[in-house]
């Protein structure tokens, strides 16, 4: 999936542990999601979890997408500074 000029590869994935309110460990399905600065994936941006129950509702690859477009939205600025950090340290 390509937002905002960023490339995300969403994979299914079980066994994703969260804490529960009452300090308890859950194991829950879900999604890994890569953010990589091209198409080719060179530069790993950002890798995160997006658990059912906690940050999607429903273990649905729409669900994942739409937290990948809203993490990607916030975070858009410092994706941005790190690339541009890479860019320099690679060139």
């Amino acid at each position: 999936m390509l937002y905002h000029g960023f490339y995300v590869k969403i994979t299914p994935l079980k066994n994703i542990q969260r804490e529960r309110k009452d300090g308890s460990i859950s194991d829950c399905n879900g999604f890994q999601i890569e953010i990589f600065s091209n198409q080719s994936e060179e530069v790993t941006v950002d890798v995160f979890t997006a658990a059912v129950g906690f940050e999607i509702l429903k273990n649905s690859v729409c669900d994942a997408e739409q937290f990948a477009m809203d993490v990607i939205e916030s975070e858009e600025k410092e994706y941005l500074r790190l690339i541009d950090e890479y860019i320099l340290e690679n060139s």
